[in-house]
């Protein structure tokens, strides 16, 4: 995303779209797992055949709400720093 600064009005909007579903795909992933545990006690996701795939969404939850979380700072520092009328 380089500089925030060149970012249009339409592509900053077209960014926090995208980074709010990243924040849906998180909670979805994480519901998805709370399902698998709870409601299917005979699936057991530590099986090689579950595992890997699992975990490979689980450990890109955080990754999505820290890249969404250091674009919108760095959107309220541009937007902050961008003098008003």
């Amino acid at each position: 995303m380089g500089n925030v600064d060149t970012v249009t009005d339409e592509e900053r909007e077209d960014v926090l779209q995208l980074l709010a579903n990243y924040e849906n795909m998180a909670r979805a992933v994480e519901s998805l797992v709370h399902y698998l545990k709870m409601e299917m006690p005979l699936v057991d996701l530590r099986a090689d055949r579950y595992r890997g795939p699992i975990q490979d969404i689980v450990d890109l939850v955080p990754v999505w709400r820290s890249y969404a979380a250091s674009i919108r700072v760095k959107f309220m520092l541009d937007r902050r720093a961008t003098p008003r009328d």
